[in-house]
């Protein structure tokens, strides 16, 4: 569409949180240390929300009216391609000699209703998804400025509580006060399954589904209006799971185009309604029918097992994007808008983490299989080459005998890292080596090339589902020299691991584990503080660090 609705409400919470911060940064009181002119600014700051909540109500009002305005004129126009479209569709059938078979027998060309006319007529339908979506989309419009309004209540007395209990700075304690608020975003929308989401994220999936119904419904129309209500699912590249079953079969159409059980008992085919309960055209879903013309249309191949898996892999990668993107889209709101100097360098370190990441699954995606040795030449990185004078120095072999295993193992830990150093250096991939400290066996994977990726082989799943709990060491590197990620923790959390350690292209060696019960919350602020603490350079080079313990 040409105006986007979703960027209009993403523009929105931007404009909505930047001026929360602006207020919360303009009655800063620099000299606060012990607390006692915190009462002092948080009346100034309760002053300031109703003035904030009296502003946004009398801005955004006016904006979300221009912005449902655009929601009716999008579905209108949906509607309108939909049946412009099918109606030339329709008309080329019959010139190659389309006749119809049955109740499908199209009406006199000569006698066809003007578009003019179709649209006055069909227009009920069209009417009610209008108001079902405008309707919606008010709803969550109010439900966004009375989050702010609670949001911005709650981070004036947390900040207090923070500051009193020594957080540090009147900027730490604001961003400490802030920081979940601004990791979820105005995440006012809440779905059946519990989860939540910001109103452009809903804005974007309800206007998208809602524009491709609109669309649907006038072909469905325009079809009904000539008597044909046999479609065809498309096949396309990368359908999703739930879509890819139905491609290239042949329903007939009881949702918008007026087919009925007895036409497709009739005909032998499907009904459209029966695969929609399937799974077909869930929200966000990209795939599309069409009419298929009895004697005209080539029926089109199913997908084979083999597609069916690729296609899959595909998915999958692209749904991984989406969540890199996600990701870096909320660190990048975080080094935005935190007010100490420290936390928006380390913020923006781990949205540029995220975006590469989120361009690598999109390599994959885009060209699929990855074609290993292209990889390699176009990820060459000088960043990467590893110190070799460092890697053979005695030094850095006596760090291994810090993590405690007797010498065999340690010989292990110490050998399987050097090998990978030195296979992946100037390289931004990883190599995967699990060792089971209680009977010195190990399993290498040193052919996975996406990167900064590292997937464990067949051979050593078995390996961790046959070992004991707490006993298999993980190793693996990274070639820019980062902590330890959050999937990271999660896999030594999951996979019961004794421990992980890292090993660094810079000569870092970091060492986690996860001992009780998993808190990602603590988990993520130790992350936090782990990178601020090495952007402050507190930690030095060539150090184990523990994680967790």
């Amino acid at each position: 569409m040409d105006y986007d609705i979703g960027k209009a409400f993403e523009r929105i919470e931007d404009e909505l949180i930047a001026s929360m911060i602006r207020n919360l940064e303009q009655h800063q009181i620099e000299e606060i240390t012990n607390g006692y002119r915190w009462p002092q600014w948080q009346a100034e700051q309760l002053k300031a929300l109703e003035d904030y909540k009296r502003r946004n109500k009398d801005k955004f009002s006016k904006e979300y009216q221009t912005i449902n305005q655009n929601i009716r004129l999008a579905l209108q126009n949906s509607y309108k391609d939909g049946a412009t479209k099918q109606e030339r569709k329709i008309l080329q059938a019959i010139k190659r000699g389309y006749k119809g078979v049955g109740t499908n027998a199209p009406a006199n060309v000569d006698n066809v209703t003007t578009s003019g006319e179709f649209f006055k007529i069909n227009d009920r339908k069209l009417d009610a998804l209008i108001q079902a979506t405008t309707h919606d989309m008010k709803k969550a419009e109010t439900a966004t400025l009375r989050m702010v309004d609670d949001q911005y209540r709650k981070i004036i007395f947390n900040a207090q509580v923070y500051a009193n209990s020594g957080a540090g700075t009147y900027r730490k304690a604001v961003d400490i006060a802030t920081k979940d608020f601004l990791q979820a975003g105005i995440n006012s929308i809440q779905y059946k399954n519990g989860s939540r989401h910001t109103i452009s994220d809903y804005a974007d999936m309800a206007i998208r589904t809602a524009e491709k119904r609109a669309y649907l419904q006038g072909e469905g129309e325009m079809r009904r209006s000539w008597g044909i209500s046999t479609v065809i699912l498309n096949k396309r590249s990368c359908p999703c799971p739930l879509c890819a079953p139905f491609v290239g079969k042949i329903f007939i159409d009881d949702v918008w185009s007026g087919g009925t059980a007895d036409e497709a008992k009739e005909k032998g085919y499907p009904l459209l309604s029966e695969a929609i309960a399937q799974g077909l055209y869930h929200p966000r879903c990209k795939d599309v029918h069409t009419t298929y013309f009895e004697g005209i249309t080539t029926s089109e191949e199913n997908y084979s097992k083999k597609e069916l898996d690729e296609q899959k892999e595909k998915y999958t990668a692209e749904e991984k994007q989406v969540y890199c993107k996600r990701q870096e889209s909320r660190h990048s709101r975080m080094s935005k808008y935190s007010l100490d100097a420290d936390n928006r360098r380390m913020y923006a370190a781990r949205a540029k983490e995220w975006r590469e990441r989120a361009e690598e699954y999109g390599k994959f995606n885009t060209d699929s299989p990855y074609v290993s040795e292209r990889s390699k030449s176009a990820a060459a990185n000088i960043k990467s080459v590893v110190d070799t004078k460092m890697l053979n120095s005695s030094n850095y072999r006596r760090m291994f005998d810090r993590l405690g295993e007797n010498e065999k193992i340690t010989r292990s830990i110490f050998q399987q890292s050097k090998a990978m150093l030195n296979h992946r250096s100037g390289s931004n991939f990883e190599d995967l080596c699990f060792i089971d400290s209680k009977t010195g066996k190990f399993l290498t994977r040193t052919d996975y090339n996406v990167e900064k990726q590292c997937v464990p082989s067949n051979a050593m799943k078995k390996m961790v589902g046959k070992a004991e709990e707490r006993t298999i060491i993980s190793i693996h590197n990274h070639p820019n020299s980062t902590v330890p990620s959050l999937g990271d923790i999660n896999a030594a959390w999951n996979k019961k691991y004794k421990y992980g350690i890292i090993v660094c292209h810079n000569g870092n060696i970091y060492k986690y584990k996860v001992l009780g019960e998993y808190d990602s919350f603590r988990v993520n602020f130790l992350l936090d503080k782990l990178h601020t603490k090495i952007y402050n350079e507190n930690i030095g080079e060539n150090s184990i660090y523990k994680m967790l313990d």
